[in-house]
């Protein structure tokens, strides 16, 4: 019952790069890094962690001096105790958004290390560029398209060494591969990104 209403109360949280969707990217794909290394997961406290570990960069809940992770984490028990969501899951889900970013170390539990790798990987690939660009001019992170470049030729180099798990960073070749070929096509289509 409580995920039927967390879905309810997320769904009006949309953004082009981390909203609803992005959310149930990381959920299913953190099941599908425990899966194929055979591992042992809380699915419930990853797909808690999912729906909420982006809230604190929505209006009413964003609060600017605060980063977004620790603004989720502060609202996590209001949020899920009224649906009733197991209390004891609570600390779990508090760690997994705590370790999130990439810039972040993760906690040792096993659901924080695969989260942090799946939200990395959705910074990554066709799906990482797609999402970089769908924020130009609406985020600081990407003020114009060529500051978008710039950010994917950065996260080519630092994201890969940000993955934990042996699954994940076997995608995220895969994934820095499909970034490297789109930065390569960019560059023949507008004479080394002169005329970008």
């Amino acid at each position: 019952m409580w995920k039927q209403q967390l879905l309810a109360f997320t769904e009006k949280l949309q953004h082009p790069a981390w909203g609803t969707s992005h959310f149930q990217r990381i959920y299913e794909l953190s099941i599908q890094l425990a899966k194929e290394q055979n591992i042992d997961v809380d699915q419930d406290a990853l797909f808690a962690a999912a729906y909420l570990h982006d809230i604190g960069a929505f209006e009413p809940y964003r609060r600017p001096e605060i980063d977004h992770a620790v603004r989720s984490i502060q609202l996590v028990e209001e949020i899920l105790t009224p649906m009733d969501f197991p209390a004891e899951k609570i600390p779990i889900v508090k760690d997994i958004i705590r370790g999130h970013m990439f810039y972040e170390i993760p906690p040792s539990n096993i659901e924080s290390i695969i989260f942090h790798d799946a939200d990395v990987l959705d910074f990554m690939g066709i799906i990482g560029v797609t999402r970089l660009l769908s924020i130009v001019g609406i985020s600081d992170w990407a003020p114009d398209l060529r500051s978008a470049v710039e950010l994917i030729k950065r996260f080519i180099k630092e994201l890969p060494e940000k993955l934990h798990t042996n699954q994940a960073r076997k995608i995220g070749e895969i994934r820095q591969k499909e970034m490297e070929i789109y930065l390569e096509t960019l560059s023949k289509e507008t004479q080394n990104l002169q005329v970008l």
